[in-house]
């Protein structure tokens, strides 16, 4: 039972469901119907599907996770930022295809079952922690700039007019040139939708002004013949739902879509596990990514065989879910059967919906993404982050949304190895009246020993660092005023070493006997003194040259204050010798390796 409770989570949670959560559910469902057939109309319109296929995309992949899902108020369905990189992914791999025409339709699907495959494949390996190199910067930029390439690809039908431009930057210069042909009818029904909702998110919380507008451009559309006077419409919307069948294709066109599948999953997975684990956090209940991974995985897959587009956990959707009360994904249910019978009767209504208004709600919805404050953040104290921010927004406006994640994700990984060959190393001094050693850098009352050198390296030790660690201790040696009879290295920070760091160490300990100089290792952790003794280098340094503390070390060569610090102020953390695996024989007051 529990390892098919594991599959389907709903088995663990249906039977503890109560009268007391139907309310909410119910709520909920309703709230979040109403909110998602517009939505899905807008954002398959930004995808280049028919209406119908992004309906199609908030059905099956919505009753799939109510299955599968961890996540009590997640909501799967379309997304802006998936729709964008579908569009563009199709453009890319078929440029000569009419978009919204059959063959595109084709493809969408194709690359929804896709993204599927991918999405499911990892969560069966349970590499559901592949999303961890996504830093929070590089999706802060890469999201800020999908916002601006998302509100840019609707300019035409907010204008009325044909606006040509292959990137965001061309985009905004044709039209700029297009502003004499813009059609003004349009332009002021998109201004005044903007507006509505805009002021609505800020005045009226709660209030589901999108689908008002909704139904009132509709109304007024079929009254006032919106079509004839200019203004585009949505067109005839096919009803009824399609019967599941595997996507026509060819092996080529598959390999062709690979390099656009792999990073819409991982972005598309990233949407929806971040959302999923926030209210997860916030409710106290464990959301599992890699059973996240499959769900997502099998939304799409089978919403791709049942005729929609890919889709993710949709993060305004899910806040509106629970902040209307949603207890269960019985809530998902609700708008799944809703978004059906939509399908099944009332799809014809949407025939006269001004596409106008659907580009409105597409850059009201997105408006809220561009994230400046958090460029900002970053530059006051952590410049790395920053520069990794701006390089993934740079690169994703120019040069595209999957390109431009993919460099995010390398940057933040170049900028991580190259602080890592320049770790922070600070020289150390005794607090005076206290055995603590600080950096003297920031504690200018710290007293430096002559005849014992202290140094701090904040950072664990490898091929690409270990250099640096040769040129401070070189330095430190050098710059001392009296030559030492002791050099003490403390190795808190240090969590491994690699082939070329023992390498190092051993050459720094034999280079410092023949100055008549004794290195001393303090504060190592259990794991690193294994690498130490098993690699031979401890011959080298000497297991009685192994000290729990720096001031331990220091007090071997009969300098510092030897006092303990006043015993009213506390120890944060009690130092004492614990054994780690092949000290045996080694009295217990002896100085060894602390196993941290």
């Amino acid at each position: 039972m529990s390892t098919l409770s594991n599959i389907f989570p709903i088995i663990e949670w249906l039977p503890r469901y109560g009268r007391s959560d139907i309310r909410g559910d119910v709520i909920a469902g309703l709230t979040v119907a109403v909110m998602i057939i517009p939505q899905a109309i807008a954002y398959g319109l930004l995808a280049g599907v028919p209406p119908e296929v992004a309906l199609y995309a908030s059905i099956v992949p919505m009753f799939v996770y109510v299955l599968l899902g961890t996540c009590r108020e997640l909501s799967v369905g379309p997304a802006a930022l998936i729709s964008l990189m579908t569009a563009q992914a199709i453009h890319e791999v078929r440029p000569g295809i009419e978009m919204g025409g059959p063959e595109w339709v084709a493809t969408a699907i194709l690359l929804a079952v896709m993204v599927g495959a991918v999405q499911l494949g990892l969560g069966l390996v349970r590499l559901g922690a592949v999303v961890q190199f996504l830093s929070r910067p590089v999706v802060s930029g890469f999201m800020s700039a999908a916002a601006l390439i998302i509100a840019g690809s609707q300019i035409q039908l907010l204008m009325g007019t044909p606006v040509k431009g292959e990137g965001f930057f061309a985009t905004i210069l044709a039209a700029i040139g297009a502003v004499p042909q813009a059609h003004m009818a349009t332009v002021g029904l998109a201004c005044a939708c903007i507006v509505l909702m805009a002021v609505s998110r800020v005045k009226m919380k709660g209030f589901p002004m999108p689908f008002v507008l909704v139904v009132i451009t509709t109304v007024l559309s079929y009254m006032l013949g919106f079509s004839s006077h200019g203004i585009a419409v949505v067109g005839p919307v096919e009803g009824g739902m399609p019967m599941p069948s595997i996507p026509q294709t060819s092996w080529d066109q598959v390999q062709n879509l690979v390099p656009y599948a792999i990073p819409i999953a991982l972005v598309g997975f990233l949407e929806s596990i971040s959302v999923a684990k926030a209210y997860g956090f916030q409710h106290h209940y464990d959301v599992d990514a890699n059973q996240e991974l499959r769900a997502v995985g099998l939304s799409n897959l089978l919403g791709g065989l049942f005729g929609g587009y890919v889709v993710t956990g949709n993060i305004s959707r899910t806040v509106v879910s629970a902040q209307a009360g949603a207890k269960s994904q019985v809530y998902a249910l609700i708008t799944a059967s809703l978004v059906l019978l939509t399908v099944l009767v009332l799809a014809p209504l949407f025939e006269h919906l001004p596409k106008a208004m659907l580009a409105a709600m597409i850059v009201v919805a997105v408006a809220g993404i561009v994230d400046v404050k958090e460029a900002l953040r970053l530059f006051s104290f952590k410049k790395r982050d920053a520069t990794a921010l701006i390089i993934t927004f740079s690169a994703t406006l120019s040069l595209g949304v999957e390109v431009g994640i993919l460099t995010g994700v390398a940057s933040s990984l170049i900028l991580h190895l190259y602080q890592t060959t320049t770790p922070h190393m600070a020289v150390l001094g005794r607090l005076p009246g206290t055995s603590h050693w600080r950096d003297t850098g920031r504690y200018r009352d710290a007293i430096i020993e002559d005849a014992v050198i202290v140094i701090r390296i904040d950072e664990s030790l490898y091929f690409a660092n270990a250099p640096a660690l040769r040129d401070a201790v070189e330095h430190a040696y050098n710059v001392h005023p009296a030559h030492p009879r002791g050099f003490v290295l403390d190795c808190m920070a240090i969590n491994d070493l690699d082939s070329t760091a023992i390498d190092t160490l051993q050459q720094i300990a034999n280079e410092m006997k023949i100055e008549d100089t004794q290195l001393c290792l303090a504060g190592l952790s259990g794991p690193v003194f294994d690498i130490l003794e098993a690699s031979g280098c401890l011959e080298h340094i000497g297991e009685e040259h192994l000290y729990t503390t720096v001031h331990d070390a220091v007090l071997s060569f009969g300098v510092g204050d030897p006092t303990e610090e006043p015993p009213d102020e506390p120890r944060r953390m009690q130092w004492s010798p614990l054994r780690v695996k092949g000290t045996e024989g080694i009295e217990a007051n002896e100085p060894i390796a602390s196993d941290l």
